[in-house]
């Protein structure tokens, strides 16, 4: 089995005050991912995961077929917090 790691992807593009926060909460709860959303000052979107390297291929696979905005990239980084996640919400 293979070990889940925590990861940090920042999406930009039209990313704020289309739904997207909500589009991801219910892709993440969809496949029983932990973590979170929020909006950045900067206009793009923040993702925290809790996930294997497949999930979140699969996950960013997800994001962009989303109808909601429009996603130019996604950055994706280590996430090297303490918290633990005992679900996905939007922040």
């Amino acid at each position: 089995m293979e070990q889940k790691e925590y990861f940090c992807l920042y999406l930009s593009g039209l990313v704020q005050g289309v739904g997207m926060r909500y589009q991801i909460n219910n892709i993440a709860k969809e496949i029983d991912l932990r973590g979170y959303v929020k909006n950045l000052d900067d206009g793009r979107v923040k993702c925290v995961i809790y996930e294997t390297n497949p999930g979140l291929k699969h996950f960013i696979n997800l994001l962009n077929e989303t109808p909601r905005g429009r996603i130019d990239s996604i950055t994706v980084k280590d996430y090297s917090g303490n918290e633990v996640f005992e679900n996905f919400t939007i922040r």
